[in-house]
């Protein structure tokens, strides 16, 4: 027995990111369930008479067999079989820009080698989702949220009855802690960034989080600032992905056209 052979491993996956690797190659980003992110290099995938030709494309669920090889961070593909094509997603520019944001996040915060099954279904329900009704700010920051809680990141946003009365709508939050500020947890946080934070925004976001009746949409602006604000400080993402996804869920179809040149 050839000890030194690589595992040949079965999975489905979900396709995050696809790279040129060469003229007629591909590197495909992929999560999985049970091993996280996964890079496979697809040689010859553009060529016309490729296994791969139509196998895949971005959003996608696909089974693969792959040949995990441990010495580098590419694993080379064997097959590959669609499951989920999800072709709506890629019909449509909002939905390509919020279903691109997704995939994007998920390919900064999952990990190779490490079991991702409860971020997998969310991001397969998410793009699911998509396919059947129109992407809006909300929906953004109700995936966000479920991520933030699937990765027990969750910000801490129940309020203190005694120090965040009515009377005073405006509090402090402690980034680091997940937590709003008083003189009861004052102490235990001296030192850390904190962010202002509206007793409004913070219902909100409870309520998109699931854990409160609905709210007044008219608070998304600052559910979403706030979110952002917290996202880069505990997953230190970049925040121009999720700028440009909410740029662009908010521009006028016609005003897309012209800026991308389309005939209307």
């Amino acid at each position: 027995m050839d000890l030194t052979a690589p595992a040949i491993l079965r999975t489905e996956a979900i396709a995050l990111r696809i790279n040129p690797f060469s003229r007629t190659s591909h590197v495909v980003t992929w999560l999985s369930p049970e091993h996280g992110r996964i890079a496979t290099v697809v040689k010859g995938a553009c060529r016309p008479k490729s296994a791969f030709l139509g196998q895949y494309d971005l959003f996608a669920t696909c089974e693969l067999l792959f040949y995990r090889r441990d010495h580098n961070g590419a694993h080379a593909i064997r097959e590959c079989s669609p499951l989920e094509p999800r072709d709506e997603l890629r019909d449509d520019w909002r939905r390509v820009t919020t279903a691109s944001y997704y995939c994007d996040l998920l390919s900064r915060v999952a990990q190779p080698g490490q079991e991702s099954a409860d971020i997998y279904r969310l991001l397969g329900s998410a793009l699911d989702r998509l396919r059947q009704s129109p992407p809006d700010a909300e929906g953004i920051l109700r995936f966000e949220l479920k991520l933030l809680q699937h990765l027990g990141l969750l910000p801490h946003l129940d309020l203190c009855p005694t120090c965040h009365t009515p009377e005073h709508p405006w509090l402090r939050f402690a980034l680091a802690s997940g937590r709003a500020c008083c003189r009861h947890t004052a102490a235990l946080m001296p030192t850390e960034p904190t962010v202002t934070l509206h007793r409004d925004v913070a219902g909100h976001l409870r309520s998109l989080a699931g854990r409160e009746p609905e709210t007044a949409p008219h608070l998304s602006l600052g559910s979403r600032r706030f979110l952002g604000i917290f996202m880069r400080c505990h997953l230190d993402t970049p925040p121009a992905p999720r700028r440009l996804a909410f740029e662009l869920l908010e521009t006028a179809p016609a005003l897309f056209g012209a800026a991308t040149g389309e005939a209307r």
